[in-house]
Order: structure tokens, then C-alpha cells, then sequence
């Protein structure tokens, strides 16, 4: 099915707008609240109705009194034209629906429904319908099996209606029993009914006497029940000898007319009394008529004596003429109109020669293509040579002007233009002072590093200094003390060595620091400064060099320039020489082709072509003007030869021949021969006609005679009261027939049959009577007998009760009986379920068993072709789905990313859409299922929706996709109201 177009009348926001979708594929844009998800509701409420209250779906009624409704125009490939479906507001909730047929009848919902292959609503969108809730649901935190689960029901059924049935199954038979379970309204029953048997078995003290009243109870009720029994025959007995007695009078008359039939039937023709005297009247009015049209016939033919029939040949001769007018007249008029013309034209050649300034017609000038394509191309070059003449006078005069004001430029920059010994003092100048601010930055960067580097040795040669001083005072002391305490000699002259040396070794490291380095900086600073303001002195540098350089350089450029306009001026003024002596030989040229035209050398060369033309029309005109004379004299010669054999024709009728009132002649005469022709054929077929119904009557006449003799002679009757006789005899012999096959039908009717009949009518009444007492008398014998039983009946049950224990047992066996009807009809509830959840299993089964190889296998080049080859197979065994990656890796669904689910998932769809292709031809919708892919990933998929759905598609999205062609977009906009 393809939707052609839409027109919403009224839905949502969306009042009065059309809209065409006759495209494969359609790209609905809107931003939010321009009405896609209000368009798509429209789609499925006109092909499957409105929604319900019940559904929880907005059923987007106009707010502002709008027809509530639509129509969609489809296509079908089973159908040859388009239809329409129209569905509107109307007593029910899902709306009327009417389909227009292209042969203008109509059809209803039953006829939509089958179309549509019994598909609903909801069904089509699990199928046919992608949305980017169907994607994020397979990324919720699935198990892996609900993940198997997803995909496999995507691939094979489309929805979850089977999964949601066999859940609610499940629910209820775990509400009915559960094994070891204690909620169970099934195990809750059980419980108590073996709590009931325990109780039964408590009061079983009493049963040996209980179960011989029972006993005797029973046969009691037994012998009452034969009584009964035989009471019941005996009154339907009654009851059928009452019958016989209400039917016997009748069954006697039947009896008594079956003697009286019992003879040879009579004969006698069907409605033979009626025939004849229908007959007998017929014949009556019969030679009335005769008389009447006998009268009629004679006054005709002395009508018809006195009329005179034309000539068949003067009606031919007239019949010729009257054909001939509008041919005759014609040609008058043509002639008329050919003269007019012949003066037009030649009023119109002489006002063409007067505008060439032609003094007569000049014939043979020669005005082919070929001297209009000369004429044609020397004007072309004519004006082309023209217009680069003017080209090149204003090149030239632009060039001069241009060349003057280089002049000016050059002579006023040669005036300020600067020598090369200048331009080269101020170049070095330039780098000497760069140099110099380089050398200013760079020693002041030292400066600042060696200040710092300065203080940072003092700190540390200081404190080196404090160091050493301490340790070699420390090592002189301690090597006194040896010498003066221990009178260890050698420690101490080791210790006081040590500490001396230590400090010789610091006095001799003590060096002055210079600042060399700074003062280096400060020469060449110094001499670099010396050296700027020498070369200052000695040249006049008080200028901006970039100025001077550029002057220099735009000085040079001007005087190149000035050198290429001189050789280009040169150039123009050579070319515009060419061009004036071209101009002069065209204009020889033209003047030629006027003197071949015969026309005034002062007609200007523009129009050269229209005067050749004019010859042109004048040889036209003089061609036309030759051959509507030549008309006009065939004309004429026509209407000359009319004339005169009119004449010799009507010659002996009495007409006077004039050419404009010989038509007018001939048809009065023509109507009036037509008239007395017509009146006497009318006459002669009158004549005809009562000749005829004479005949006729006189015919049925002698034919009614006849039949009134056939019906004396089927009786064999000798005149009329003897037929009216034996009439009556058969009226009598049929009405005793009629009431015996009434009594008959009745009597079988209440089924007497032939023999019961027999034997009744044999009987009296009062016989009958007699058994009906007897009857009576046996049936009240049995009642009283019945009676006194159920008197010993009511005792025992009285002694029952007082054995039952004030009724406990009694109402434990009742109780018992409740329960266990109750665990019955709750198990046959439990089997009816377990029944249904085995069907569904099985009808899933069977169909994933079926259809899901098939739709694994088209998914296979699906998948493949949306993930652009990094997975190349979907694989599908024992009712597990896998997915094999291009370098041979295969991973369940689970392990795969996000993305690469959803286009399994995708692919899956598709598949399953091509799968049922043979079962439903729906058009495909996509409400935003792809806003989360990236823009390539979009791409690919759409490009797979395009080029690979057989089907329409329709893509609903907030993202316009601009890939997808203009002609192939629908853009819609909020309509705001104010």
C-alpha cells in the first residue's frame, strides 16, 4: 500500500491542510510542536480508528468546533486506480469510515479490514513502525536471556502480545495453585477440605444404624419413585384417550367423506363456467367490432379516391435542386468573398511597393535565404566592426588620459626622490640602532641575572667560609688539647696540622671578583652609539626609509607602465585603422545589394532585410491574388452550368428559373408534393390496417366458437343448462374433496395415522368415556399408595437427623460437597489455562521454528550493509542469537556496544517487514528512532531505507536530514493563532 496524499479536515492543531507523499521515500520535518507525532496519529487513526478513552491515548479532538477527520489517498497494488479513505466523527468511538472506490461506489469498515489483512493498530506499530523508544529499550539493564528474548520476539512476531498473554497466564495459575504453596486459592481449598475429613471421621460413631436408615431410605424413595413413575404413564395415557375423545367427531366425518370420494371422479374442464362465459362475451363484442370497422374501412377508401398522387420523377428533379442550395449558395458567397479579397491584396501590393519605393513590380529580383544570410551577415559584421571602432576610440582616448596622469605621477616622484648613498646610510643606520637595542636588552637581561647569581655566591661562600673556619677551630683546639691534657703528641700534631691547613687552604682561596663581563656590555654599547652618530653626521638620514623604498619602487612601476601604454596605444591606433577600412568596404557592399533590390540608395542599411521581406510579401500577395482569380472563374462556370440545367429540368412545372428564388420555388413546391404523397400513404396503410383487424377479429371469433364446443363436447353436453349441470356436480365432488385432505392434514398433524383413523371411527364416544374413568380410577390408587409411603418416608429421615448429631455430619458432608465442587471448578479453571499457555507456547514455537530462519537470513546482508561491514553474519541456533565481527570473532548480543545492538535490532525489523511482505503491504513509519546516532550512522541507515524498502517510507523527525533531496521533504510549521 503507498499513501498518495493527505487531507486532515480537522485533528490536533492540524486544521484544513493537504498534503502530497507520493514518494518512496518522505522526510517529514518539523520542529517540536509543529505536529508530527498529530500527523502520524492521523495515519493510523484513518486506517484502524479513532482512539478509544479506554486506550489512554489522546483521541485529539479540534477544540474549535473543526470536523473531527480526514482522508487518506492510498494506493493498491492490487487495485488499478487510487482509492480514498475517509473517516470522520460518528456514532461510534473509532469514527465512520467510508472508502471511495474509483468506479464511484463505495465500501465500509469490514471491507477496510480485510484490505488491510485483519492487521490492528497496535500490531502494525510493533511491526511496521520504528520509534526511538523501541531503541532504548533494548539498552536497559537486560539480562542476557531478555536480551535473546528482545531480539528473537523483534524477529519473529514483531511484538510482545504473545510474552504479555503467557505472563498473565502464568500469573493466574499462580494465583489458582502453586506447589507447596499456602496463598493459593487451590491449596487454600485442599487445606480445608482435608480439615473437613478429619472432622467426618470425629462423628463416625453412629454410622452402622445411620447407613441402615440410609438404606432404608433409599428403597423407600426408590418404591415411590416406580409409583410415580407408572402415575406418569398412566396420565399420559389419559391424556392421549382425552384426544381421541376431543378428535373423534372429526375422524367419523373423515370416515364418512372417504365412502362418499370412494366413486370414479368426475370430470369437468378447469374453470370451464368462467372459460365459457368468458367465451360467450368475446364472441358478443366480437362482431360489434366487425360492424364499427367495416364503417371506418368504406369512408377511407372514398377518401383516398379523391386525391392525386405526384410523379416519383418530378419529386427526384425537385428533391435535386433543394440538395443543391447550400453548395450553389456557397459557392455565391465564395465568390463574393474571393473578389473582396482580390482587391484587398492588391490595394496591399501597392501599399508595400509605395513603402520600397517601388514604381512598378519588379518580378525577378532575386530575394532567396541566400542574399537575406548575405545582407544578414554584412550587417552583423557591420555593426560588430562598428562597435569595436568605438571600443577602440574610447581604448585610445582612455589610454591617453591614463598616460597623462602617469606623466604627472612620474614627474612628481622623480622630484622627491632620494639618492642610493642615503638609501644605503639609512639601511645601515637601521641595523646599527636594531643591533644597539638588541645589546641594550640583552645586557640588562645579564645585569639582572648576574646581581642575582652575585649575592647568591656571597650567601654561599660565606657561608663555606663560617663552615670551614668552625671545623679548623674546632681541629686546633682539640690537637691542644692533646698536647697540653694527654701529651699525645702525634694526635695532636695531626689535629692542630689538619685545622691549620684547613685555614692556610681558606686564605688562599679568596679571590677578587671583577665585573669584566659588565663592563665588556658597556664598550660595545658605548661604541655602537659612536658609530650612529658618525654616519648621522655624515649623511642626511632625517627620513623614513620604508617611505623612500616604497617611492622608489612605485616610481619604477610607473614608468613600466607608462612604456606598456605606449606600445598598447600604438597597437589601438593600427587595429582602428583596420576597422575604418572595413567599415568603408561594407558600406560598398551594402550599397551593391540595394541597386540588386531595385530600391533608393537612401534607404539605411538596417533595413535591407525588412525591404526583402516586403519584395517577399509582395510576391506573396501577387501569387494569391492569381490564384483567387482562377477560383472565381471556376465558380463561376459552376453556377453558369446549375442555371442552366435547372432550367431545362423544370421546364414543364410550372416555375419561372431565377437564380435567387429558384430554391425557394422548388422547396414550396417540394413540401406540397411531399404533403399529398404522405396524406394518401397514410390513407392506403389506414386501409391496410382495418382490413387486417377484420380479418384478425373475424378470426378470433371463429376461433371462440370452436372452444365453446370443445367445452360442450369434454362433457358431452347437448346445449347450456346442461353444461351449467354437470358444473355443478364437479363444484360438489371438489369441495368434499378439499375438506377430506383438510381433515386429513389435521389429523396427521396430530399423528393419527391411516390405521388409528380406522380403528377409532369404529368406537363410540361414549365407549371412549368408559376407559377414560377407568384410567382415572387406577391413577388415584397409585397417589394414595405414594402417600402412605412418603408418611414412613418422613420418619425415617427424622430418625436420620436425631443420628446426625444435631445435624454436624449432615452439614460436614455438605460442607465437604461445597468444597469439593469448589477445588473441581478451580481445577478445571487451572487444565483450561494450562491448555491455552501450551497452545500459545506451541503457536510461538511454530512460528519462530518457521519464520525466524527466514528472517535471520535476510538479516544477515542487512546487518552487514548498515554496520558497512565490520559484522558479517547473524547467526541463530538453538533459539540463541549471535553476530560474527569481520575478524572472525563471534559475541552474543550482550557483548556488542549500544549502538551496534539497536542495528541489530534494526535489522531484525526489516527483516521480518520483508518476511511478511506476502501477508502486508503497509507503508513503513519512523518516528525519531535515530536522533541519538551520529550523522554517519544516520546517513547509512537512511540510505539502506531508500535504496533496499520495497515499501513506503515515511521518516518523521526534528532533525532535518539534508541529504535527502527537497523534493523528497515536507517541512512543517506551528501555526500560531493570536
Amino acid at each position: 500500500m503507498r499513501i498518495l496524499s493527505i487531507h486532515i479536515y480537522g485533528y490536533g492543531k492540524i486544521i484544513e491542510q493537504k498534503f502530497d507523499l507520493d514518494h518512496d521515500f518522505i522526510q517529514i520535518f518539523g520542529e517540536n510542536e509543529a505536529g508530527k507525532s498529530t500527523m502520524m496519529s492521523f495515519i493510523h487513526s484513518v486506517l484502524f480508528g479513532f482512539p478509544k478513552r479506554s486506550e489512554g491515548e489522546p483521541r485529539r479532538e479540534p477544540r474549535l468546533g473543526n470536523a473531527y477527520g480526514g482522508r487518506i489517498k492510498v494506493q493498491f497494488k492490487d487495485e488499478t486506480a487510487p482509492i480514498e479513505i475517509e473517516r470522520i466523527k460518528g456514532n461510534r468511538a473509532i469514527g465512520d469510515v467510508v472508502v471511495y472506490m474509483p468506479d464511484g461506489t463505495t465500501r465500509g469498515e469490514e471491507w477496510l479490514t480485510k484490505k488491510l489483512n485483519y492487521i490492528d493498530k497496535s500490531t502494525f506499530r510493533s511491526i511496521f513502525s520504528f520509534d526511538v523508544l523501541g531503541l532504548q529499550d533494548i539498552n536497559k539493564n537486560l539480562t542476557e536471556k531478555d536480551l535473546q528474548d528482545y531480539l528473537l520476539r523483534a524477529g519473529a512476531l514483531g511484538s510482545n502480545k504473545y510474552e504479555d498473554m503467557l505472563n498473565a497466564i502464568n500469573k493466574e495459575l499462580d494465583r489458582i495453585y502453586k506447589k507447596n504453596g499456602i496463598k493459593p486459592e487451590l491449596n487454600q481449598e485442599i487445606d480445608a477440605i482435608q480439615e473437613i475429613n478429619e472432622k467426618i471421621a470425629q462423628v463416625k460413631e453412629y454410622e452402622d444404624e445411620y447407613n441402615s436408615l440410609v438404606e432404608e431410605q433409599y428403597k423407600i424413595i426408590e418404591s415411590i419413585n416406580v409409583k410415580k413413575h407408572g402415575v406418569y404413564t398412566l396420565n399420559q395415557a389419559l391424556e392421549e384417550k382425552m384426544k381421541d375423545i376431543l378428535y373423534h367427531s372429526e375422524i367419523k366425518e373423515w370416515k364418512e367423506l372417504q365412502s362418499k370420494l370412494d366413486i370414479e371422479p368426475i370430470e369437468f374442464p378447469e374453470k370451464g363456467i368462467e372459460r365459457y362465459e368468458a367465451l360467450k362475451n368475446h364472441l358478443i363484442n366480437g362482431k360489434k367490432d366487425v360492424e364499427l370497422r367495416e364503417e371506418k374501412l368504406q369512408a377511407l377508401i372514398r377518401e383516398e379516391r379523391q386525391l392525386e398522387l405526384p410523379e416519383e420523377e418530378d419529386l427526384k428533379i425537385l428533391e435535386s435542386i433543394v440538395k443543391q442550395e447550400p453548395d450553389i449558395k456557397h459557392k455565391r458567397l465564395e465568390t463574393e468573398r474571393l473578389q473582396i479579397e482580390v482587391h484587398k491584396n492588391e490595394e496591399q501590393i501597392h501599399t508595400l511597393m509605395n513603402d520600397i519605393g517601388w514604381q512598378e513590380e519588379y518580378t525577378d529580383v532575386d530575394d532567396s535565404n541566400i542574399v537575406r544570410e548575405n545582407v544578414q551577415s554584412l550587417l552583423s559584421k557591420y555593426d560588430e566592426t562598428k562597435l569595436l571602432n568605438q571600443f577602440y576610440s574610447k581604448e585610445i582616448d582612455h589610454l591617453k588620459t591614463t598616460m597623462r596622469e602617469l606623466e604627472e605621477e612620474i614627474s612628481t616622484l622623480e622630484n622627491t626622490q632620494l639618492s642610493d648613498s642615503q638609501m644605503r646610510a639609512k639601511k645601515e643606520i637601521m641595523d646599527l640602532e636594531f643591533e644597539l637595542k638588541e645589546k641594550e636588552r640583552m645586557y640588562t637581561l645579564i645585569e639582572r641575572d648576574y646581581e642575582r647569581e652575585k649575592i647568591e655566591r656571597n650567601k654561599r661562600n660565606k657561608f663555606q667560609s663560617t663552615l670551614i673556619i668552625s671545623i679548623s677551630a674546632v681541629l686546633i683546639i682539640v690537637g691542644i688539647l692533646y698536647f697540653i691534657l694527654s701529651n699525645e703528641y702525634i694526635f695532636g700534631s695531626i689535629f692542630l696540622g689538619i685545622g691549620l691547613l684547613s685555614l692556610l687552604l681558606l686564605k688562599l682561596g679568596k679571590k677578587e671578583e671583577t665585573d669584566s663581563l659588565k663592563t665588556d656590555y658597556e664598550n660595545e654599547v658605548i661604541a655602537l652609539k659612536d658609530k650612529i652618530n658618525d654616519i648621522a653626521n655624515t649623511h642626511d638620514v632625517d627620513f623614513d626609509f620604508f617611505d623612500a623604498k616604497d617611492r622608489n619602487a612605485e616610481l619604477k612601476n610607473l614608468i613600466s607602465k607608462r612604456i606598456s601604454n605606449s606600445v598598447k596605444l600604438e597597437d589601438l591606433e593600427e587595429t582602428l585603422a583596420i576597422s575604418d577600412s572595413s567599415i568603408d568596404q561594407l558600406n560598398m557592399d551594402l550599397s551593391r545589394v540595394k541597386e540588386k533590390l531595385m530600391v533608393s540608395e537612401e534607404i539605411e542599411n538596417g533595413q535591407i532585410n525588412g525591404v526583402i521581406y516586403t519584395i517577399r510579401d509582395i510576391k506573396q500577395l501577387r501569387r494569391m491574388v492569381d490564384k483567387d482569380k482562377e477560383k472565381i472563374d471556376h465558380l463561376n462556370r459552376e453556377i453558369d452550368s446549375f442555371s442552366s440545367d435547372t432550367k431545362e429540368k423544370i421546364k414543364h412545372l410550372d416555375i419561372d428559373f431565377h437564380i435567387n428564388s429558384i430554391f425557394y420555388e422548388a422547396n414550396l413546391m417540394l413540401d406540397k408534393m411531399r404533403k399529398t404523397r404522405d396524406t394518401y400513404m397514410n390513407l392506403r396503410e389506414q386501409i391496410n390496417l382495418f382490413e387486417n383487424e377484420v380479418g384478425v377479429i373475424n378470426n378470433r371469433n371463429f376461433v371462440s366458437e370452436q372452444e365453446m364446443n370443445k367445452l360442450f363436447d369434454f362433457v358431452d353436453a347437448s346445449d347450456e343448462d346442461e353444461f351449467y349441470y354437470y358444473g355443478r356436480m364437479y363444484d360438489v365432488y371438489k369441495a368434499n374433496e378439499q375438506r377430506f385432505k383438510e381433515l386429513s392434514t389435521k389429523l396427521e398433524e396430530e399423528h393419527y395415522d391411516q390405521n388409528k383413523r380406522t380403528h377409532l371411527a369404529n368406537f363410540l364416544t361414549a365407549d371412549l368415556k368408559e376407559e377414560e374413568a377407568r384410567m382415572r380410577e387406577t391413577i388415584n390408587s397409585y397417589q394414595e399408595q405414594i402417600d402412605e409411603e412418603q408418611s414412613i418416608l418422613a420418619k425415617v429421615n427424622q430418625e436420620i437427623k436425631h443420628l446426625e448429631k444435631d445435624g454436624q455430619l449432615s452439614e460436614l458432608h455438605h460442607q465437604f460437597e461445597i468444597e469439593k465442587n469448589q477445588i473441581e471448578a478451580y481445577a478445571m479453571d487451572y487444565m483450561s489455562l494450562m491448555y491455552i499457555k501450551n497452545l500459545i507456547e506451541a503457536h510461538i514455537k511454530a512460528i519462530k521454528d518457521e519464520r525466524l530462519p527466514i528472517v535471520v537470513e535476510e538479516a544477515r546482508s542487512i546487518f552487514e550493509n548498515i554496520t558497512k561491514g565490520r559484522y558479517i553474519d547473524v547467526m541463530y541456533d538453538n533459539n540463541v542469537i549471535k553476530v560474527k565481527h569481520s575478524n572472525g570473532q563471534i559475541f552474543d548480543p550482550s557483548e556488542i556496544s549500544q549502538s551496534t545492538k539497536e542495528l541489530l535490532y534494526i535489522s531484525l525489523r526489516i527483516s521480518l517487514i520483508k518476511a511478511l511482505k506476502s501477508y502486508y503491504q503497509l507503508p513503513v513509519i519512523i518516528d525519531d528512532a535515530f536522533v541519538h546516532f551520529d550523522e554517519a550512522r544516520t546517513k547509512t541507515i537512511l540510505n539502506y531505507f531508500r535504496t533496499n524498502i520495497d515499501d513506503q517510507v515515511l521518516f518523521f523527525t526534528c532533525k532535518l536530514e539534508k541529504s535527502i533531496p527537497s523534493q523528497d521533504t515536507i517541512i512543517l510549521k506551528e501555526k500560531i493563532r493570536r
